[in-house]
């Protein structure tokens, strides 16, 4: 038994000497029963919330208005959320209120899929209404009732069917694909940032086969932010292993869709991923000398580039696979590893040329950087210092190399 269910047990028990009920519930439920990893529990009960926090030292409010509490046990977190039936969604995002229940019935019935919409006991007792272990079984993605109605409630479980799939290699439902198909139109109501999560857990799954022809069939990619501007032929053509490499990608191949990649609010590190996945491209296809490339990019950026290139086709595949190898196997020997690293900061330039700050500390720096990157110059102090009385000129703050 997984450690997270052992601990959790302890949640459940302390619950039920208190006179409540308490379950596993959702994916653990799920991703137990499939023999996969175990990476968050999460616990169901007809205590309200207030009553959980005065059962347990360690607790934290993250949604007790929708009535969730996190448990803090042995030093680990467990959402525990109180029975709860939902309202109508008319903005096909969230339900118009939500009600405390002391069934465990219609928690479950207001679940997204079958095979999330099962719940333990504290004896690890299976209680299944909707059948989720025989979809397991199938490998079946099938919703809690009717699709329509499911899809209707909350768009967002129609991208959750999708990465479901990718997650885990099972077939839709095809009365589930079709009424998705149906209210593809309402993800336009889901926000960005749900939607993103979502792509990333896909685009970063291994059971990718047919899933970008599904979300194009299905008119899913088309009511997405960025992905509807990409290319069909070009979206489904091209292969990456998460969503910011793929956009890196796409917008190398069609430039035009950089003015749309703020639509998906990424945050300031994405946005530099995927800006410097494109330059690495364009470096590759201007022909920069090698040791440019090694130099200008992290080796994360490096080795995605490579994977891009090694399961993707390029006209000159072979040449660019083996210059980013080259740049990565070069990176650890280089002079420098960034312009910080320069044996000589702004103040020493200051001091050197008797002078004030300002933008020639930048043009001298960029100066030593490629002759210091290039072996043209040692990275020493004193060197840089004779290098410069030889080659730097400064004159009422401006320089002249010669």
């Amino acid at each position: 038994m997984d450690d997270l269910f052992i601990t959790g047990k302890k949640i459940l028990e302390r619950l039920q000497e208190a006179g409540f009920d308490a379950y596993f519930v959702g994916g653990c439920v799920r991703d137990y029963k499939m023999g996969r990893e175990i990476n968050d529990v999460d616990i169901t009960t007809d205590a309200l919330p207030e009553e959980v926090e005065s059962l347990f030292e360690n607790t934290v409010d993250v949604g007790i208005e929708h009535g969730t509490v996190i448990v803090v046990l042995s030093g680990i977190p467990f959402e525990v959320t109180t029975f709860r039936v939902e309202s109508e969604y008319t903005d096909h995002r969230r339900p118009d209120s939500v009600a405390f229940t002391k069934e465990l019935a219609g928690d479950l019935e207001r679940r997204d899929f079958t095979m999330n919409a099962m719940a333990m006991d504290s004896e690890f007792k299976l209680i299944d209404p909707y059948a989720g272990l025989e979809a397991i079984k199938n490998r079946s993605i099938t919703t809690v009732g009717l699709p329509d109605e499911r899809f209707d409630e909350d768009a967002l479980r129609i991208l959750r069917a999708v990465r479901f799939k990718a997650q885990l290699g099972f077939t839709i439902d095809q009365e589930t694909v079709r009424a998705m198909e149906r209210h593809a139109g309402h993800l336009r109501h889901v926000a960005v940032e749900r939607s993103l999560v979502e792509l990333k857990k896909t685009f970063s799954a291994g059971h990718m086969d047919g899933v970008k022809s599904l979300m194009v069939r299905t008119g899913i990619k088309k009511n997405l932010p960025f992905i509807k501007e990409v290319d069909d032929n070009a979206f489904m053509s091209t292969n990456t292993f998460s969503f910011i490499t793929g956009m890196g990608l796409q917008i190398y191949l069609n430039e035009s869709l950089m003015e749309y990649a703020p639509d998906l609010k990424l945050s300031n590190a994405e946005k530099k991923e995927v800006k410097e996945i494109v330059c690495v491209f364009r470096d590759l296809e201007y022909d920069k000398q090698v040791k440019t490339i090694s130099y200008n990019y992290n080796y994360d950026t490096l080795e995605n580039v490579r994977k891009l290139v090694n399961t993707n086709r390029f006209s000159r595949k072979l040449e660019w696979n083996s210059i980013l190898g080259e740049a990565l196997e070069m990176k650890p020997s280089l002079p420098i590893q960034h312009i910080s690293d320069i044996d000589i900061d702004g103040r020493e330039l200051m001091r050197h040329f008797e002078a004030r700050g300002g933008r020639w500390i930048r043009e001298v720096f960029a100066v030593l950087e490629h002759e210091i990157l290039f072996n043209l110059l040692p990275n020493e102090k004193t060197k840089i210092l004779e290098w410069m009385d030889m080659h730097v000129e400064f004159e009422e703050g401006n320089i002249k190399l010669t």
